[in-house]
């Protein structure tokens, strides 16, 4: 394995690195090769110094003239002499230059963003409005057939949180294109350090519509007016009513919301789909305009198998039965995706003891014989009957967890009663209804099903519950899973049951502790498939130095001289977990014992950020940015897929080159044009001019915003 000067078994390799446009030797505002001492210019492509195969410019990738972390010597056969060959180490096929990932960088100029995309994503058209505003993108991948569409936008009014802004849309924009099925999602802060959401779901058109289409009246609809310059859609292309939709909500600002929904036809998916799906949506590969990024190479040691320990924390009141019956018919989906990522788990059931009413001494304690590794074990003990009516879900996962304290040992025989030392704590509540004591605080009454079951309770104490347990989950480093009503307002499971009531407080603390929700209300095999995956990146020792643009990431594996490079897969490759920023493998793509495991990507940056080093990108003049594929300084005034000529600028908003201080058309004051009577005010959904709520009223559910003028759904 290559080094500079030490081995270790994480090593973090910043070698200066931009995506974008390729640059000519001879680009201009292109540094002179340091190692040249005539100063002649950027190394040769074709120079290979020490004649080992592998080009100079590959070997000293910032082209500085010095050997840094991550990259060999261009004078040297052997950088590390170590007796294997520059170009037969295992780091040689995950961070030279010559096998990066393929991607391609799109710049969204009227949205404030860039996208990074794999390179066979080779679609792509800028989306405008009638009046010229450039506000988003569309994309499409022919060898998945996903497309996806990328919108910059103002937020709806008064909304603070990713979540609220996406149940916004949805009741607001999506909804008009069809019936959405409930969601799953999971919040997380992206490397910018903006509050995000990733959520799943499925929207059923009244008709058959192809998948370049879908993505297209989805961006109409979150932007609410039409949209020019659509992707051509081929005769005969396939079609469905049924599109699955994986949802991208970065909440940047008060004035700017960017999101992007990625697009498959019907209800399942490939592999390579899903991928696709994920790579749109997980919010690693969006940064703002005028960004760039640097490459990372981190190499570890095969690590010994991952270990997950899961508590089932399971509501046992008078409506669950068939629910715990159904979660025990699935169970079989959630231990196959463990076993292809080779995790060590262990499961057990505590149920809420509904029954016993506000107090119990039997909450916390496991039913049957414990912590199993037996499948079919915890399927028999899931279905813990339905009685009673008092379900303090959140106290009795940390009942659980401390019942099973201390951990066992490392090296010692494991027990049933108690956790495993270096295994990931997972705890996963099924539930129809509120924690109890969210509902307590939060509805301002222990009895708020009394009531509308679907209302949000909004009172300023259910805060200070999520706080609490929050604080009290992370304490004891456990993530948590809720497979529970969808919030705001509940769900009904296709009209076969009664309501279920939003789950608030499980709901907020799978989100505080970076698990994720899923709708009682879907289909329980994709639920329990889907927190497996997570539990899978929970308990991953593969833990990245930096949050990597996912599309960029370039995994190899093997022993000394003689490794692969592993495609991302979840069958028989690696995965990748945003929110935990670790690697996954799967099936054969497992490492062994005495493997390296080498981990080349690119990670975003930006001019003058505080949290990197200085380096020369920030010196370009303001307008300019450097060129995101130059691994050397080009700085040039970006914009979409045009640079600007000298002395122009790229005038955001209408994404286009122009004179500085060019006025741009103005945005309508409102999705309504402007056109409201004196005394109205505009609903940015239908783009329609009503009344203020004050005047009148809402329904049950939601309140009036003071702001706004509109009824809403409160903040969650």
């Amino acid at each position: 394995m290559r080094t500079s000067g030490r081995l270790g078994a994480l090593r973090v390799v910043l070698a200066f690195t931009l995506l974008w446009t390729s640059c000519s030797p001879g680009a201009p505002n292109a540094l002179p090769n340091p190692s040249d001492p005539n100063g002649a210019g950027p190394i040769p492509p074709g120079l290979d110094t020490d004649g080992d195969g592998v080009p100079d410019a590959n070997e000293d990738r910032n082209q500085n003239g010095t050997v840094d972390p991550g990259e060999s010597d261009p004078t040297k056969t052997d950088t590390d002499g170590d007796g294997i060959p520059d170009a037969n180490e295992v780091e040689y096929l995950a961070c030279d230059r010559v096998n990066d990932r393929k991607i391609t960088v799109l710049d969204v100029p009227g949205a404030d963003a860039m996208l990074m995309v794999d390179a066979v994503v080779d679609a792509h058209a800028m989306l405008k409005t009638a009046d010229g505003r450039a506000p988003g993108l569309q994309v499409y991948d022919p060898t998945t057939s996903v497309a996806a569409v990328l919108i910059g936008k103002h937020p709806s009014s008064g909304v603070q949180s990713p979540a609220a802004q996406r149940d916004s849309d949805r009741r607001n924009g999506l909804a008009g294109l069809g019936e959405v099925s409930a969601a799953n999602a999971r919040t997380f802060t992206t490397v910018e350090g903006y509050a995000a959401e990733q959520a799943s779901f499925r929207i059923t058109f009244s008709q058959a519509i192809d998948v370049k289409s879908a993505a297209h009246r989805i961006g109409e609809a979150l932007i609410g007016s039409a949209l020019s310059g659509a992707l051509t859609v081929a005769a005969g292309a396939p079609s469905d009513r049924i599109v699955t939709v994986r949802f991208l909500t970065i909440l940047r600002s008060a004035n700017r919301v960017v999101e992007v929904a990625a697009v498959s036809l019907g209800a399942t998916e490939t592999d390579a789909a899903t991928i696709r799906l994920e790579e749109l949506s997980d919010g690693t590969n969006v940064a703002r305009h005028g960004s760039f990024t640097r490459h990372v190479c981190d190499e570890l040691a095969a690590k010994a198998e991952s270990k997950a320990d899961i508590i089932f924390v399971v509501d046992d009141s008078g409506s669950m039965e068939d629910d715990q019956q159904a979660l025990r018919a699935a169970a079989g989906a959630m231990g196959d995706v463990l076993a292809s990522a080779q995790i060590d788990y262990r499961l057990a059931v505590a149920r809420m003891w509904a029954p016993d009413g506000m107090s119990s001494n039997n909450r916390g304690k496991l039913e049957g014989s414990g912590l199993t590794a037996n499948l079919q074990e915890f399927q028999r003990e899931i279905v813990v009957g339905a009685q009673g009516g008092w379900e303090p879900g959140l106290e009795v996962g940390i009942a659980a967890i401390d019942r099973l304290l201390p951990r066992t040992a490392a090296g010692q025989p494991v027990d049933a009663h108690h956790l495993r030392e270096g295994a990931a704590t997972v705890v996963i509540f099924l539930s129809d209804e509120r924690d109890q004591s969210m509902e307590c605080a939060a509805c301002g009454t222990c009895d708020a099903d009394r009531g509308n079951r679907q209302q949000f309770c909004s009172e300023p104490a259910g805060q200070g519950v999520v706080d609490d347990f929050v604080a009290k989950y992370r304490a004891r480093n456990a993530v948590a899973f809720s497979i529970v009503g969808d919030l705001p307002n509940g769900c009904r499971q296709s009209g076969q049951r009664d309501d279920f009531e939003p789950g608030q407080g499980y709901v907020e603390i799978a989100n505080g502790t970076g698990g994720q929700f899923g709708s009682l209300c879907g289909d329980m095999s994709q639920n329990l498939r889907d927190v497996a995956r997570v539990a899978t990146g929970v308990a991953s020792a593969y833990r990245l130095s930096t949050v990597p643009a996912s599309a960029s990431l370039q995994v190899a594996i093997g022993p000394a001289g003689h490794g692969r490079a592993i495609p991302r897969s979840r069958v028989n490759g690696f995965d990748y977990d945003a929110v935990q920023n670790s690697v996954v493998f799967y099936g054969d793509a497992r490492p062994k014992d005495g493997d390296e495991v080498v981990i080349g990507y690119r990670r975003w940056d930006f001019a003058n950020d505080p949290r990197t080093p200085p380096d020369t990108c920030d010196s370009c003049a303001s307008g300019t940015s450097c060129t995101p594929t130059s691994d050397i300084l080009n700085c040039q005034p970006i914009c979409g897929d045009t640079i600007c000529s000298a002395g122009l600028v790229c005038l955001l908003e209408t994404a286009s080159c122009g004179t500085p201080g060019t006025m741009q058309t103005p945005p309508p004051p409102d999705a309504c044009g402007g056109r409201c009577n004196a005394g109205q005010v505009c609903n940015p959904g239908p783009a329609l001019c009503i009344a203020p709520c004050e005047q009148t009223g809402c329904q049950g559910m939601e309140t009036c915003n003071a702001v706004s003028h509109l009824c809403e759904i409160p903040n969650f």
